[in-house]
Formats: C-alpha cells, structure tokens, sequence
C-alpha cells in the first residue's frame, strides 16, 4: 500500500525526478539483546524442566526456521504455532504440543500450565493466551517475552492487546534473539532430545464419515485437502474459520502463510490475492480456503487476479452461513435465557443458495461447483490444480457442514 501526498499527487507533472540513492535507504540492523541478557535467558531455558517455546509472528527465513528447531530439541522444549500467524515450526513433530487453532484449544492451554519457563518469539496477544490458560491465579512459570509490541503499546489504534506479564522481557527481534540464544545454550550442555520421525498424515478414513446433513465434514474436506496437496509444493494462504489444524502439516515456512491476526471476515480475498501475488513465478501452487462469507464480501480481489495473471485455486467452504455468529449468537442466547433457535437469523446464506462459482466466473476465473459430495471433489481436483498451473484463477465452491469446535475445548469438531 502506497500513500503519496495530496500535494504530490496534484502537483503538476513535467518529468520524472530523480531517483535517490537506493543505497543510502536500507532497513537496519534488527535489534539484538544483550549479551548478558542472552546469557541469562540462555541459563533459565537450560535449568528449566518443562520448558516452553511460542513460535508466533516470525519471518520466513528457512535458516531461522531451522534454528527454531535445533534449539526446542536441545532443550526438549515443547513448541505451540497459532494459526492467525505463518507456520513458525512443523506442525507434525513430536514436540509439537497440540494442533495449531484459531482460539486456544484445551490441549494447547495445559501446555503453558505444564511448564515452568515459557519463551515467546512474538506471540499475537501473550496476555490473552496466559489469562486463558491462568485465569485469575498466579503465573505459576517464568515469563520470557521476546517482541517489539512494546513501542505501540503507547499507540492511539489499540493494535496492541493487553499488556502481557513477563518476568523477563527483551525488546528485540525474534529472529535475532533466536541466533545470538541457541549457540549460548548449545554451550551449556547437551542435547536433550533425540530426534524421532514425525507424525503421519491422517488419511480420510480416520476423519469420519464423509457426509453429514448440512454438507461434507469439515474434517474429510480439511483430510482430503491435505492429503492431495501433500505431494503438490502446495502454500496454505488461508484457511476458514473452522479449519482442523491437526489436518494439514507444514514443513516449511511456506507451507502456511497465515491469517489477519483477528477473526473476522471480508480481508481473505485481497490478502490471498497478495500472497498469491508474492509466489507468482515461483515453483509454490497458491491453494487458498476460505469461508463462503469471506468471500461475499471482498470476491472483487480475484477480478485483480484474473486481470494481472496471478494464478491462484480459491476453495470456498461454504456452509451457507455467518456461522461464526450463529456459535456467537447461540452461546448469547444461552446466557441469557432466549431460544437458541433463533440462532439463525440474520446469519443464514440461503433459501435461496448463492451461486458462488456464478459470481467467480463474473469475475473473468473459472468457477466450479457447488460441489456436494466429497468424490466429486477429489474428481474436480486434479483439473484446477492443471489450469492454476497454467496461469488461471479458479475458484471451487464446497458445501461443507455447520459445524464448529468448542473454543478451548477441544479441536474435535462437532455437529452443530
């Protein structure tokens, strides 16, 4: 996004100025703690017993990806990834704590209660994950907090969330606290863990059954998804509100590109686009999914697409609904004693049924669909990846169910 003054943008143009000297505007350094605070940290994960690492907002570096991983198995530290922000860690190692989520699952939460020294590279909202997991009751561990969050807290837009506990706090970049740390704990001992194979990929047969009566099972469309994509050099740019995040493992820093950092719902389309754009010309295959309401409201982005060849497969899973404000609406109604029943209302997208892949082709992209049984898109598949990979954007609605996880409860979805 580019912003020029009014000035500039009206002042009358004769001829290109001069370009500056590129050279004298490169980004700095990124800061560095120091090494005394290095050392000390370094001592505290070492002495630690049940350590923690929450790889959050990261870069995308493969050599800092790689790093992440040596220094949670030197110190058997359990890792947790969120997925409002880029894969930061794989998904299907073993000290991989619990599944990757939208909200704080209960696996994830008795994690942090389990150890007794956490390190945050940077994680989106720290406050609200240890108010989550601690409630009202004392931090029982020592909090390391790695980020610049810090110079916005001042900040007048409330990007900031709340001003989370830390017992030690570092204001340095992730990355650059990562390679000053790991080589001061390799030198305080041994390694603690040994690696061992990752975990497999779940198969379709392991979801459940395939149909329910409002459309396919979120967790065979997310099985399904992974296990097509799994041999394609696939990037994840998005995922639906009530994707599984055991479903679909990241190996790579491009696997997962990451959501807003909210939960709402209107920004997938331009964000795909963009990151779609970021990969063009790469050996990546944008696969993007994304919620039937997401896409109503911002579907405009693939025209942007279609007009400047930036190929892209847009998988809708859509369960004809605002669903993530019928759970909003039917937790509200409970608490204060009116009919779930009415959950519905305002939220429902049908009677009649939105032609969804109408609207995409609307846009100059091939649109497929409604598809409604899962044969059918394992058929339609191999199809669209081949046109994506001939330079074309294509869009394939999917009727999936109305279901939703119970928020820090579990990430087994049930039927709404």
């Amino acid at each position: 996004y580019v912003c020029f003054d009014v000035g500039l943008q009206e002042a009358k143009f004769s001829e290109f100025p001069p370009l500056p000297e590129l050279s004298r505007y490169q980004p700095p350094e990124p800061p560095h703690a120091s090494a005394a605070a290095v050392r000390a940290i370094a001592e505290r994960l070492s002495n630690a017993k049940r350590p923690l690492i929450l790889a959050g907002r990261v870069s995308r570096s493969i050599e800092a990806w790689q790093q992440r991983i040596e220094l949670a198995e030197h110190l058997g530290a359990r890792v947790l990834t969120d997925l409002k922000v880029a894969a930061a860690f794989p998904t299907d190692h073993p000290l991989h704590a619990a599944p990757p989520s939208m909200h704080a699952t209960e696996q994830g939460l008795a994690a942090v209660r389990e150890a007794d020294v956490i390190l945050s590279f940077d994680w989106n909202d720290l406050g609200g994950l240890l108010k989550s997991a601690y409630g009202d009751q004392r931090i029982s561990a020592h909090v390391i907090q790695c980020s610049l969050d810090q110079t916005v807290h001042n900040g007048f837009g409330m990007e900031l969330q709340g001003l989370p506990p830390a017992d030690t706090y570092t204001l340095t970049d992730p990355d650059a606290l990562l390679a000053d740390l790991l080589p001061a704990v390799q030198a305080l001992g041994a390694k603690r863990y040994t690696p061992r194979p990752m975990r497999a990929t779940g198969s379709v047969a392991d979801a459940g059954p395939a149909q329910t009566n409002t459309g396919i099972a979120m967790r065979v469309f997310a099985a399904t998804l992974a296990n097509y994509f799994e041999s394609q050099n696939a990037s994840l740019l998005r995922t639906n509100l009530g994707w599984p995040g055991d479903a679909w493992h990241f190996r790579d820093p491009l696997d997962y590109i990451g959501y807003d950092g909210g939960a709402g719902v209107g920004s997938g389309p331009g964000m795909i686009v963009g990151a779609a754009l970021a990969l063009r010309g790469t050996e990546r295959l944008p696969v993007a999914v994304i919620g039937d309401g997401d896409y109503l409201m911002g579907l405009t982005a693939f025209w942007t697409a279609v007009k400047y060849q930036i190929p892209l497969l847009v998988i809708i899973a859509n369960n004809r609904s605002f669903f993530n404000d019928e759970v909003h609406q039917e937790r509200v109604a409970k608490m204060r004693g009116r009919p779930v029943e009415n959950k519905w209302v305002g939220q429902r997208i049908e009677g009649p049924d939105v032609d969804l892949a109408a609207m995409a082709r609307g846009q100059g992209a091939r649109g497929h669909g409604p598809i409604k049984d899962i044969d059918a898109l394992n058929r339609l598949l191999p199809e669209a990846v081949a046109a994506v990979r001939g330079g074309e954007v294509v869009v394939i609605d999917v009727h999936v169910a109305q279901e939703y996880a119970e928020t820090r409860a579990t990430n087994v979805f049930k039927r709404g």
